[in-house]
């Protein structure tokens, strides 16, 4: 099992973004955010998961159990 966390890193790294890179290019502030999702320690919302799905070429799908596809 995955969390959206670890997807995040996994499709981000595979991508060759930074996470500054990746937060500039789904139009947040900066990569702080991206380290907090990556770290699970808050989950992005609906609107930020659709953004990273589109710029990282992948389909994020979490479960209500929190499990993640990638």
């Amino acid at each position: 099992m995955s969390t959206i966390g670890k997807a995040i890193r996994a499709a981000r790294m595979a991508s060759g973004f930074t996470q500054a890179e990746l937060a500039d290019w789904i139009g947040i502030a900066d990569g702080n955010q991206i380290s907090r999702w990556e770290r699970d320690v808050v989950t992005p919302s609906a609107d930020n998961v659709g953004e990273l799905s589109r710029v990282l070429g992948v389909h994020l799908n979490s479960s209500a159990r929190g499990v993640v596809s990638c």
